[in-house]
């Protein structure tokens, strides 16, 4: 109970802060609705985590991993309820239609209800890009300090071992560290390349969280700043890949980085499918005069990398429409690297699919051959990979009750596949790409109530790696 209460003042002390600064917004914008709900919302959040903070000063609880895991879901609960407010009383959104936005936001979805971004106020455009990158956070966060610790969902272990409370509180100080630093420099690079300052805020927020939302409508392309789409792409690029990695690299460690299968295969995927929609814009064209191939290789870069880092940014209008339907769903449904702030299966959970399955056909051929159960540093046991495939499996049944239940409440079959998928993958932008059969498709804004909610639980269940909901609640989990 008290862990719990503490994790909550803490989820409302960092949201009254980012409150704040909207309301800074409001007043540099004479938003006088804006300055009294930011401004109220803040005042109240402050108030209940230092209440909450002074209440329980001195006093120390046991932090159990059954009790880390129903926090972790509890602050994911939460984190929406909390976030909502402002869309409902500053927007034209109701109820659920403000819950969605919220969960999509920290959730770093990227879908919106929104249909109309030109008419939304800074103030709002401004919590929806804090939201997202806190969102990011508290992902990177919930991989480090729960998920993997105890290996759930093949997660690769991360052992604390000695003085495990400083061995934590250091990994999360670099984490902070690496993750402020990326968004300093996306930010800085974007005013370089000559964005709007509060533009540049926007999408650097919502970059570096691969979160995926625009400060106003349209595509990345209608900024007119091909420099500020390279930047785009590459940080995207780097917030899909593990954080803790990053690390590695800047401290000159290369000899250790080179072993990390799962960021050069993130690499590779997305450099080839920049390859292939830079073809595909060419080829439609018709001519090196209509389409630059330059601008041919920087829109395929971003279309590639928004799709492979489940960030959901479009380069161009319908862009990621270049390719089959089913190649997009495939991309987002592998998704980024394991400590990254991307969405999807995670590359690392694949390949080690790939590696056990290739292992095992070995054996039917070499029965006393000796196999290393081991990808780059990071070895398995057939304890991990029981977890990766009940992830999957646990997965793919999610995406399968959320289908049915947007298909029951009226979306069309193929419409309830891909927002199930987009939603649980947090790559919400994808559901309205504008593909061939989305005429009759319904925007976010235009679902039923049943519908946002049961896509706003499955943005939910992907942030947690669907197995850390379920691993929540399971006492056959901790009895191992």
């Amino acid at each position: 109970m008290l862990v719990g209460l503490r994790a909550l003042a803490g989820i409302a002390f960092v949201f009254a802060c980012a409150m704040l600064v909207c309301a800074g917004l409001a007043l540099g914008a004479n938003d006088d609705d804006g300055l009294s709900v930011f401004g109220g919302l803040s005042l109240i959040l402050l108030f209940f985590a230092i209440s909450i903070r002074l209440a329980f000063a001195g006093r120390r609880a046991p932090l159990t991993r059954p009790l880390s895991f129903r926090i972790l879901i509890l602050a994911w609960l939460i984190a929406p309820a909390l976030a909502m407010p402002p869309f409902l009383f500053l927007t034209d959104l109701n109820f659920h239609q403000a819950v969605f936005e919220a969960a999509s936001a920290v959730t770093t979805t990227g879908a919106t209800a929104l249909l109309n971004l030109d008419q939304v106020s800074k103030p709002v455009l401004g919590w929806r890009a804090w939201l997202q990158w806190l969102g990011g956070l508290g992902t990177l966060m919930s991989i480090i300090v729960v998920l993997a610790p105890s290996g759930a969902g093949g997660t690769p272990l991360l052992r604390l071992g000695g003085d495990s409370r400083q061995i934590m509180q250091n990994r999360l100080r670099g984490v902070l560290a690496a993750y402020v630093g990326v968004t300093l420099a996306c930010f800085a690079l974007l005013l370089a390349a000559g964005l709007p300052v509060f533009d540049a805020f926007a999408l650097t927020l919502s970059t570096v969280s691969t979160g995926g939302m625009m400060p106003r409508s349209g595509s990345l392309s209608d900024y007119g700043v091909p420099l500020a789409e390279w930047v785009i792409g590459v940080f995207m690029l780097l917030g899909a890949t593990s954080i803790m990695w990053h690390r590695i690299v800047t401290t000159g460690r290369l000899g250790r980085s080179v072993t990390l299968v799962e960021s050069g295969s993130l690499a590779i995927i997305a450099l080839a499918l920049a390859v292939a929609y830079s073809i595909a814009f060419a080829y439609a064209a018709g001519s090196g005069t209509v389409l630059a191939p330059i601008t041919a290789l920087r829109e395929g870069f971003v279309t590639a990398v928004s799709l492979v880092t489940t960030t959901g940014f479009e380069a161009r209008n319908a862009g990621a429409t270049a390719l089959p339907l089913s190649l997009t769903l495939l991309m987002i449904l592998i998704g980024g690297g394991m400590f990254s702030t991307a969405g999807g299966l995670k590359l690392y959970r694949l390949v080690l699919m790939a590696r056990h399955s290739a292992t095992e056909l070995e054996n039917i051929i070499y029965p006393h051959a000796v196999h290393t159960d081991q990808i780059g540093r990071f070895s398995y046991s057939a304890e991990a990979m029981r977890a990766v495939w009940t992830a999957l499996v646990l997965f793919l049944l999610v995406w399968g009750v959320t289908a049915l239940v947007l298909a029951w409440s009226g979306l069309p079959p193929d419409a309830s596949l891909v927002a199930a998928l987009s939603a649980i993958t947090n790559a919400g932008p994808v559901y309205q790409f504008g593909w061939a059969p989305s005429a009759f498709w319904p925007l976010y804004g235009e679902m039923t109530a049943l519908s946002t909610y049961a896509l706003s639980v499955a943005m939910v269940a992907g942030r947690l790696e669907v197995i850390g909901l379920v691993a929540g609640f399971s006492l056959l989990f901790f009895k191992r």
